[in-house]
C-alpha cells in the first residue's frame, strides 16, 4: 500500500482508527491522509443534500485545522518517537455528506486503503453512528479496514480469512502483502453448513491446497480450519466461533458480487461485520 486514508471525527474510536493506521505503515514507505468532513450543515452521517451548500467560515476551517493537527500529534505521540512524521498529511475537506466525502477524497488522493472505526451501535443510534464506517464498505472500491469500539491495539500476528473457497490463490494475492507487511500468519476458513453446498468447497483438498499456495505465495504461514454451524448459511455465528476459538487478530473478507459471500448477505457481510466484529475487519472486492 502506498497511501491510506484515514478519515476522524476526533472521537475516541477514530484515535483508536488512526494508531492502528500508524501501526500498519510504521516500518514501510506508506504514507497517510488523515482527513476531517467539515461544514455548516450537518446531517446524518452518509445523508444525501441535494439543496445549496453553505461552505464552512475560515475561522471554523482554521480551527478545525488546528483541532486535526493536535489529534495527530497526540496519536503519534503514543508512538515514542519511533514514527516518521513526515509520512503523514493532515487536511479539513468542507462538504455535505460524510460518505460521499471520504469516498470523493479517497479518489483524489489515490489511496489504496481507507482506515475507520465504527461504534458498534444498534438501533436509532447505529443509524446516526455506526452508518458511516458501513456505508464506506458498502461502497468503497478499495479495501476498508474497520477498527472496532473496544479495540486495544497490539501487534497483528494472525489474519483470519473468511473464504468462500472459490478464489483462494487470487484473493491471497491480495492479503498477502499486507500480512508480510505487519509479519503476521494467515489462516483461511470456511463457514459450513450452507445450502446449496458450494463445488468449490467440495473440491477444496487441504492436504494439497495449502502446500501449493505456501509455495506459490512465498508464505509459509499460511493454515485452513472449517468451522461448522447447526444451520445452514449462518455465516456470522461461524465467525463469531471462529473468533472466539482461535483468537484472529483481524478478520479478512473478500467480497465477489456472484460468490457465496455476496448471495448470503445484503448487500454484503462485510458491512454487517462493520457493525459486529471486536477485532479489526478488512473488506476488500
Amino acid at each position: 500500500m502506498k497511501t491510506i486514508l484515514v478519515p476522524t471525527d476526533f472521537s475516541a474510536n477514530a484515535l483508536k482508527a488512526l494508531r492502528f493506521a500508524l501501526q500498519l505503515s510504521q516500518h514501510s514507505a506508506t504514507k497517510l491522509v488523515v482527513m476531517h468532513q467539515t461544514s455548516i450543515l450537518e446531517l446524518a452521517p452518509d445523508s444525501a443534500f441535494t439543496g445549496l451548500y453553505v461552505p464552512a467560515p475560515a475561522d471554523q476551517m482554521a480551527y478545525a485545522q488546528k483541532s486535526l493537527n493536535s489529534f495527530v500529534k497526540k496519536a503519534v505521540s503514543s508512538f515514542k518517537g519511533k514514527f516518521d512524521e513526515s509520512k503523514i498529511s493532515s487536511e479539513i475537506v468542507p462538504g455535505v455528506g460524510t460518505v460521499d466525502v471520504i469516498l470523493d477524497t479517497c479518489k483524489r488522493v489515490k489511496a489504496d486503503a481507507i482506515v475507520l472505526g465504527t461504534t458498534g451501535a444498534s438501533g436509532l443510534k447505529r443509524l446516526f453512528i455506526g452508518s458511516v464506517a458501513a456505508k464506506v464498505v458498502e461502497l468503497s472500491k478499495v479495501p476498508v479496514i474497520v477498527i472496532p469500539e473496544n479495540f486495544r491495539l497490539k501487534k497483528i500476528n494472525k489474519i483470519g480469512y473468511a473464504s468462500d473457497l472459490e478464489h483462494v490463490e487470487r484473493d491471497l494475492q491480495q492479503i498477502a502483502p499486507m500480512a508480510k507487511q505487519l509479519g503476521a500468519s494467515i489462516e483461511i476458513f470456511h463457514v459450513e453448513p450452507t445450502f446449496p453446498t458450494s463445488e468449490a468447497f467440495l473440491k477444496f483438498k487441504e492436504e494439497k491446497e495449502i502446500p501449493a499456495l505456501r509455495k506459490s505465495l512465498k508464505m509459509p504461514d499460511i493454515a485452513y480450519r472449517l468451522v461448522k454451524t447447526r444451520y445452514d448459511n449462518d455465516f456470522y455465528t461461524g465467525v463469531d466461533a471462529y473468533r472466539r476459538n482461535r483468537k484472529p487478530d483481524m478478520l479478512c473478507v473478500i467480497t465477489h458480487k456472484r460468490s457465496w459471500l455476496g448471495k448470503l448477505i445484503d448487500p454484503s457481510k462485510s458491512k454487517g461485520l462493520a457493525y459486529h466484529t471486536r477485532i479489526p475487519v478488512i473488506t476488500i472486492k
